[in-house]
């Protein structure tokens, strides 16, 4: 036993026969405080070794303490703060710490500014990053954070349970995608394993992993998309928007790859016609994902299209008045008017589709990986280009095509 203690995983017998290990280390430390019988004490700590053997230290030195008769304020008062209630039982009914009522903490929320600025100081570290990138980062983590403490109704650290936060994650709140419910697991992991290493709380909770999904969604077709903005523009209305302005819509998110909410903030005033240029407010309260202000091109003949739509109105009027939060079903309601397979292997279609075809259709023309991440607004042309660049259909065979028809040439050869 090193330094007192061992770490181990008990095994148990399965009804199969075979041995398994239990989930959690054991601690075992010698209780050292009778001389003629040293007992062992063992304690279930963690599902990692290295924070079940850095508790285990401090509970070895709890009794060390205890044996001489000099109790360790500051460790006495690390395990009232920080430790679950069922250790602190524990050690309370060894004699090893006093029973006292537990102290007042602050609210988790209370905790969200010091991890966002130990977040950035720690990002801004790598000098590959850019300081806004890094910042952006810390804000989005720490919002993730804040939703899930509110939307589990957490006030302080004693009420959080790994149970309670798996189950808010399983539910997809609002939404919520498998690649979304990925990052937010990771954040709010984050969170945990950066406040015991503060000594806000004992253990991290062992927060359960969601793998991100292999599937980002797919691209449309270009006899896909043709027939799609023919259906918008001759169908009914859907959704709040006419069938002209979703045709106008679903033009614009094509060529500019625009997101849903940036579509939404468009005005009249967005649009510049002679330089044929859409732009999109930045700051704090801009509608960019990256709070960026962004001006995006269209082509000549969209140009003509939104001249006809917003000639007559006022520059404030927004360009689409009601994008709704389901914009998906909308899209895929027109696909079925177009005859468009909205679901397949590939994947499901919908508003962001769009984005996606944007990409694709303009590496697909061979445009530069460069440009194309401009256009994209992206700060990792990886991104681009694994997430976004979809291939075509009928470009893998004609990607095959071009190789050296070394199996002709035998023919011939046989043929003479």
């Amino acid at each position: 036993m090193r330094d007192g203690i061992r770490t181990w995983r008990p095994k148990f017998r399965g009804k199969d026969g075979r041995w398994y290990e239990v989930a959690k280390y054991t601690v075992d430390i010698v209780d050292r405080r009778e001389r003629r019988f040293r007992k062992v004490l063992k304690f279930s700590i963690s599902e990692s070794e290295n924070l079940s053997r850095e508790v285990g230290r401090r509970i070895r030195d709890l009794v060390n303490y205890a044996a001489v008769g000099q109790p360790n304020p500051g460790l006495v008062t690390w395990f009232q703060d920080h430790a679950d209630r069922k250790l602190q039982q524990r050690l309370a009914d060894l004699g090893l710490l006093p029973r006292m009522a537990p102290k007042v903490v602050r609210p988790l929320l209370e905790y969200l500014p010091e991890f966002q600025r130990a977040i950035f100081e720690k990002s801004k570290a790598d000098k590959k990053k850019k300081t806004t990138t890094v910042d952006t980062s810390a804000k989005t983590m720490t919002a993730r954070v804040r939703k899930i403490i509110e939307g589990c109704g957490f006030g302080t650290w004693d009420e959080v349970t790994a149970e309670r936060v798996n189950e808010y994650i399983d539910r997809r709140p609002n939404g919520m995608s498998q690649q979304t419910a990925h990052f937010y697991a990771a954040a709010f992991r984050r969170f945990c394993r950066w406040a015991f290493r503060q000594g806000y709380t004992g253990l991290p909770l062992e927060i359960r992993k969601v793998e991100p999904a292999e599937n980002y969604g797919r691209c449309f077709e270009p006899d896909e998309l043709r027939a799609l903005l023919h259906a918008a523009r001759t169908g009914p209305e859907r959704y709040g928007l006419t069938g002209m302005q979703r045709y106008l819509l679903y033009l614009l998110a094509f060529e500019t790859g625009l997101r849903r909410g940036e579509l939404r903030s468009l005005t009249v005033a967005s649009v510049d016609l002679k330089r044929l240029q859409i732009f999109v407010k930045g700051g704090a309260d801009g509608a960019t994902k990256n709070k960026r202000p962004a001006v995006q091109c269209i082509t000549p003949e969209t140009g003509e299209v939104l001249r006809e739509y917003i000639r007559g109105k006022m520059p404030n009027v927004l360009l689409f008045p009601a994008i709704p939060e389901t914009s998906a079903a909308m899209v895929r309601a027109d696909c079925v008017d177009a005859g468009v397979e909205a679901e397949n292997h590939k994947g499901k279609l919908g508003l962001h589709s769009l984005r996606h075809t944007c990409g694709s259709f303009l590496l697909d023309q061979g445009v530069l990986p460069l440009e194309v991440m401009e256009v994209m607004r992206h700060q990792d042309y990886k991104l681009t280009m694994q997430r976004y660049g979809h291939l075509l259909a009928g470009r893998k065979q004609q990607a095959v095509n071009r190789l050296p028809r070394f199996a002709r040439d035998q023919c011939k050869v046989e043929t003479a």
